[in-house]
């Protein structure tokens, strides 16, 4: 009887071990059944590279720009501290500059500190700046003009604050520029890739600060990995920006994974897992890459960094124009017929039905009583004028209903929820296996750490430690300032071995005299958590002192620990001089000097306003410039002990100072000496519907100690049936 040539029933199957195989040979063997019937078959094992980079190593071009860079600061350091420099390439420290967030607040503050920083020689000497939401935003501009480095902060101020003197909603938040980012983010969508408003917010922001004033290049498009010619030599600084991958029903500060970006890669140091930053945004499985789709412009990454401002979409739009009533008239009908329905959920345009209603004008026209009808051409004009009007205030109230029901409406699935607020990407973890091993890395939790939380020690970052799903194909990314407002993870890792920060922190308080530590002690609390060295945080200085324009913590106990010298943004001496050691004389350089920064409601530097006058740019400018100048004394001297550090404590093996580090943790932990204090009010509250999604998590999770690596098979089972031939 013949078999049944319709059911594709298994005939033969034979293993073959991937161990028996040698790279780049062939294998030949052969599958026989029934005793009639043999299948030659000739195996080659080919090994290629992921597209991804599992190692907690920094990437080889990065080790090339600081071979590269630490020869530049070996030199300027000679050249500033004299005989207080270091006498050999061994003696350079590292020193990071963070920039903290802040929205325009920040990008307009950090612009004062770079310009001081140039001018005096301290930026020579750096070797990372690391910007987070507002303050990346100044370094994505910054660092994407053709001219820098050779151009100036100075002149890259100039041009900022041209930029930031019209109002981004006047601009931006009309007909024929909002049909065009509809077309640019549904072509994306239609390539295969995920959207959200992030999307839209990225090129409202990217217009403002990206847009050339003189027309002569819109950098909009351009692309992170260009940055690479600024960088190529070690010619200035290396930026870092970040995000954070949040899970959608978690309250970010307690599960969140930093995200981290430069110019050569994108990855997550938690994991060990990177890739090229051309690749951001494509599709991965198991480490290799499936998709490949265009690297991501500049201005959609900055919408990611900045992102914190799309969940407060309606109150940034309020606190820069009170009525949504744009200018620009044209792109009406293209954006109105812009209708998608994306399968996902994860974004929708509601599509408005009523068009221009010429028909409407024209049957309006038709009653009109012929004793009315204009006879002189000055009457034709005047009533053309009339309909024009009519037609215009139409215009305008259809639109300002489409941006409030698309942009600040809750109840709309593009901005009502997390998936449509964050910026979504494809998970290029996707399919890599964590294994349950102890990787040679402190970003990963110890015992003694998690049993501190029940010790009195307040730990925000409750669930960092698990990992993310990866059977998950897509990830949302937000705003770093949601958990804490500094970018320290991206300089804390223990392979940029940074000696010396220089944070400036912009962020907001309750008053011109609050305590400014609030940031700061979060990453203390989140260094702890990864056991990385942080100098304690104690603020009796501040409550016997009060306030001052800096703060230096570090921890004489510990050699391996950071020295950190904290600028916060406050406005004391600058009222009195206009620059160091010299007095402000007349009534205007007074009055000009004369602002409060928090307390005043009527602040120009809310973090929600997007548009300064020239004053309110060139006094917050001039005041963080005037700050960073005061303490040049103070960060020379720091530098100059950091080089003296190095002296004493030569550079070893990377192993066995992680060791040491480990060691000081737990002896510090266990001697109960580490005292962190909580952050207090301002903490994020966490709503009943996230707390039984932080439940939830937990039962579906367990807590494991992992390294990223690729999956590859121990050996391949071949199978022959009816109709084909597969292996598993």
């Amino acid at each position: 009887m013949d078999a049944n040539y319709l059911l594709d029933e298994t005939l033969v199957q034979t293993t073959l071990y991937v161990k028996d195989l040698t790279i780049g040979k062939t294998k030949h063997f052969s599958l026989e059944w029934e005793n009639a019937t043999k299948l030659e078959l000739d195996i080659l094992a080919e090994f290629s590279e992921p597209a991804l980079r599992f190692s907690l190593a920094l990437s080889d071009d990065e080790k090339a720009f600081l071979k590269a860079r630490k020869q530049r600061v070996f030199h300027s350091m000679q050249r500033i501290l004299g005989d207080r420099g270091p006498r050999n390439l061994d003696e350079v420290p590292t020193i990071g500059v963070l920039g903290s967030g802040g929205g325009f607040r920040a990008m307009v503050s950090l612009s004062g500190v770079f310009k001081a920083l140039s001018d005096t020689g301290l930026l020579d000497m750096v070797t990372y700046v690391a910007g987070l939401s507002g303050s990346s935003w100044y370094l994505a501009s910054t660092y994407s003009d053709p001219d820098w480095p050779a151009k100036t902060p100075g002149q890259v101020q100039e041009e900022l604050r041209a930029s930031m003197a019209a109002s981004w909603v006047q601009r931006s938040l009309t007909y024929a520029t909002m049909s065009r980012y509809v077309g640019t983010v549904m072509q994306k969508y239609r390539n295969g890739q995920p959207i959200s408003f992030t999307d839209f917010f990225g090129h409202l922001v990217g217009d403002t600060i990206l847009g050339d004033v003189r027309e002569r290049t819109n950098r909009k498009d351009m692309k992170l990995s260009a940055q690479q010619d600024c960088v190529k030599d070690g010619l200035c600084p290396l930026p870092l920006y970040t995000c954070l991958h949040v899970k959608e029903s978690v309250d970010a500060r307690r599960f969140h994974e930093w995200v981290e970006f430069s110019p050569y890669e994108v990855g997550m140091a938690k994991y060990g897992t990177f890739m090229r930053t051309e690749l951001f945004g494509s599709m991965f499985f198991t480490g290799s890459l499936v998709k490949r789709f265009p690297e991501s412009p500049l201005h959609y990454l900055i919408g990611v960094w900045g992102s914190a401002f799309c969940i407060l979409f309606k109150r940034l739009v309020e606190a820069n124009k009170p009525s949504l009533i744009p200018t620009d008239t044209g792109g009406e009908e293209e954006l109105a017929r812009s209708n998608v329905d994306d399968e996902t959920d994860q974004a929708e345009i509601i599509n408005n039905s009523d068009d221009d209603s010429d028909d409407d004008d024209s049957s309006d026209e038709d009653d009109v009583d012929a004793a009315d009808i204009p006879r002189t051409r000055a009457e034709r004009e005047e009533a053309k004028r009339k309909r024009e009007e009519g037609r215009e205030l139409k215009r305008r109230g259809r639109w300002q209903n489409i941006l409030k029901s698309a942009f600040t409406s809750r109840s709309m699935p593009f901005v009502g929820s997390r998936a449509g607020r964050a910026g979504m990407v494809h998970n290029f973890m996707r399919g890599v296996s964590l294994e349950t091993t102890y990787p040679i890395s402190p970003f990963s939790s110890m015992d003694e750490v998690d049993s501190a939380d029940t010790t009195g020690i307040t730990n925000p970052f409750k669930d960092i430690h698990k990992p993310l799903r990866t059977k998950k194909k897509r990830i949302y990314l937000v705003d770093s300032g949601l958990t804490f407002n500094s970018p320290y993870p991206l300089l804390l890792r223990p392979q940029r071995g940074v000696r010396l920060y220089l944070s400036f922190d912009f962020s907001a308080r309750e008053t011109d005299a609050s305590q400014p530590f609030k940031e700061l002690k979060l990453a203390e609390i989140w260094a702890l958590k990864n056991c990385i060295p942080f100098p304690p945080i104690d603020t009796s200085e501040f409550e016997r002192e009060g306030m001052k324009t800096v703060f230096v913590f570090k921890d004489d106990k510990n050699p391996e620990c950071p020295v950190v010298l904290h600028f916060p943004l406050v406005n004391i001496d600058f009222r009195r001089y206009k620059k160091p050691g010299v007095p402000r004389t007349t009534r205007e350089e007074l009055d000009f000097a004369d602002f409060s920064l928090f307390e005043d409601p009527n602040s120009p530097y809310s973090t929600f306003n997007f548009t300064y006058t020239e004053q309110s740019f060139n006094r917050l400018a001039q005041l963080t410039e005037f700050n960073t100048l005061q303490n040049v004394d103070v960060i020379n001297a720091a530098i100059a002990d950091a080089i003296l550090h190095r002296r004493r404590n030569p550079p070893t093996n990377p192993l066995a100072a992680l060791t040491r580090r480990r060691n000081f943790m737990r002896q510090l932990l266990r001697s109960n000496q580490a005292t962190v204090a909580s952050p207090g009010d301002g903490e994020e509250k966490v709503d009943a519907k996230e707390e039984s999604g932080d439940a939830k998590e937990e039962e579906e999770e367990e807590e494991v100690w992992y390294d990223a690596v690729e999956t590859l098979p121990r050996r391949v089972v071949f199978e022959v049936t009816r109709n084909t031939l597969h292996y598993v």
